[in-house]
């Protein structure tokens, strides 16, 4: 989560990404597949300016 956290407030142009599974909210990448914490495939992306 502090990765996440990080990856928010230094952004240099101003938008960041986030991943989350549906299930469980632990972000992810949306390349792995599957969620490395419960194995769900369902994700919710969250675009933050």
């Amino acid at each position: 989560m502090r990765e996440t956290v990080k990856s928010v407030l230094f952004r240099a142009d101003g938008t960041t990404t986030i991943e989350e599974c549906r299930r469980c909210g632990k972000s992810v990448d949306e390349s792995d597949g599957s969620c490395p914490a419960c194995g769900c495939a369902d994700f919710v992306e969250y675009r933050i300016r």
